[in-house]
């Protein structure tokens, strides 16, 4: 009896190996680690859109907890565990990929058993961050000083649906009592009724990161606010919230921390609200058109960095600094990023030079019926 149990035993363990093989051979692929071998903890660090995330190395190579992962993209997470071999899958949208590790050596070299090297420790798998990275469309921005990489999604420009009208609003200030230029403090009262306007008559506020599907959108209009001022956080974000629409805010970073101008910690809980995009604004805001190619870096690169330490996403818009451009900044700015906005220049049609993207100035004067004109011109 016990014998016959063995034999049973081997005999659904192969019949489980030999399932694998003939369902998941393709193209040779590495070998993975052997089962039972964890990756140990990093120092270093990953951010996926925000989301903090610990690396982990094993032979040279930098892995993920697939768990983790799954949690961070909102993927599904599934685990099948055999007497030998264990299988793991995650989905990207509805398509699976499958992790699986065996402590036995592979009987050929072009078997999914071994796909993309995962690792079962027991109670986790991980996964080489390079591999589970390429399945999807994050772009990478490095930061040595900090041993930190962060992974963001957003669109390019080249491949956006074109030809679509989008009403771009430069703001700057909200409140009733300006502290500085009269004309750039929108009173809250007013923003509301203009975003009291966007949700009761079909418009779709947006932020850069959601122009790739621009052809599947109602009357998409992008809001900005310039400078970073410390109103975006105690004004506007909770009538964002009272209306559920989305804004973009461009960030000066020498003056973060100042007087006026929002604190660290306030950008973070902007960015983690769900609807405030935050990009760049360059570092001092000194005119674009009039900086040397070693300064053009500095304020475009550096600006980027600082963002995405705070955030946790790299910044892939700047605004022009009073709208001021020359020829080398444009070409700067499309080094480092995907748009460029200016300060005036009417309704933005998808399609548009990246680095020339044009707004539409609301200012404390702007009565309901300018901002309805600005936002239906194109529509006609």
């Amino acid at each position: 009896m016990g014998k016959d149990v063995i034999k049973i035993k081997k005999l659904f363990s192969m019949l489980c190996i030999f399932a694998l093989l003939l369902t998941g051979c393709q193209s040779k692929l590495p070998q993975q680690p052997v089962y039972g071998v964890a990756p140990a903890e990093s120092e270093a660090e990953i951010f996926i859109n925000g989301i903090p995330l610990k690396v982990y190395t094993a032979e040279e190579q930098e892995y993920l907890n697939m768990k983790e992962f799954a949690d961070a993209v909102g993927e599904k997470w599934q685990v099948s565990r055999g007497i030998l071999v264990h299988q793991a899958s995650i989905f990207h949208g509805d398509v699976p990929y499958f992790f699986t590790t065996d402590t036995l050596p592979p009987e050929e070299d072009n078997c999914s058993l071994y796909l993309c090297g995962g690792i079962y420790d027991g109670s986790s798998w991980y996964q080489q961050l390079e591999q589970v990275m390429s399945l999807y469309s994050y772009h990478l921005l490095e930061d040595p000083e900090k041993n930190c990489s962060y992974y963001t999604t957003y669109p390019t420009a080249e491949y956006l649906h074109t030809d679509y009208s989008v009403p771009t609003l430069m703001y700057h200030a909200v409140g009733d009592e300006p502290w500085g230029i009269r004309e750039l403090f929108v009173s809250p009262a007013t923003l509301e009724e203009q975003l009291k306007y966007l949700t009761e008559n079909g418009y779709t506020p947006i932020w850069f990161e959601d122009l790739g599907e621009v052809n599947q959108l109602q009357k998409p209009v992008l809001l900005t606010f310039d400078d970073g001022y410390d109103d975006n956080y105690t004004a506007l974000l909770p009538l964002l919230k009272k209306y559920n629409v989305k804004a973009t805010v461009f960030i000066i970073v020498d003056l973060l921390n100042t007087e006026h101008y929002l604190t660290s910690e306030q950008v973070k809980v902007l960015s983690e609200s769900g609807l405030v995009s935050i990009q760049s604004h360059t570092m001092s805001h000194e005119f674009l058109s009039t900086r040397s190619a070693e300064q053009l870096t500095y304020e475009l690169q550096q600006s980027k960095l600082a963002l995405a330490r705070i955030t946790g996403k790299e910044p892939f818009a700047v605004a022009y600094p009073s709208g001021r451009y020359s020829d080398a900044s444009l070409a700067a700015v499309e080094q480092y990023y995907q748009f460029g906005l200016l300060s005036s220049g009417g309704t933005y049609v998808t399609g548009a030079k990246r680095s020339m993207i044009p707004r539409q100035y609301v200012s404390r004067n702007t009565d309901l019926e300018e901002f309805v004109e600005m936002i239906t011109t194109a529509e006609g």
